[in-house]
């Protein structure tokens, strides 16, 4: 009985990409909520950016003004969610806890 081997190939070296980041077609909003839902297939997340602010006449209804909505596939959906996870962490370490609950924060403050 005869051995048949692959003969293993070199590993290839790493090419390495540099990255241009375009900015002039950029717009900042402030976002004091994000609304995230699954998108039209299993395959998206969609993340809405808004601010939510008390309606002027009616006070038991609050108004949530979106500003953007993003459409993201699920690489970028967990790397976006990693690379939050550890701003947070790192504002937490240098700042304290930061508390979700509206009203022990009032109460803290």
């Amino acid at each position: 009985m005869s051995e048949s081997t692959t003969p293993e190939t070199p590993a290839q070296p790493q090419q390495q990409v540099q990255v241009q980041l375009r900015d002039d077609k950029a717009h900042t909003v402030y976002s004091n909520v994000a609304r995230i839902a699954t998108g039209a297939n299993a395959e998206e997340i969609m993340m809405e950016l808004a601010t939510t602010m008390q309606h002027p006449e009616r006070h038991d209804v609050i108004v949530m003004d979106v500003s953007t909505r993003v459409y993201l596939n699920m690489f970028a959906a967990k790397r976006l969610a990693l690379t939050l996870s550890q701003a947070v962490q790192r504002y937490e370490q240098q700042f304290g806890p930061i508390e979700l609950d509206a009203r022990r924060r009032l109460k803290q403050g």
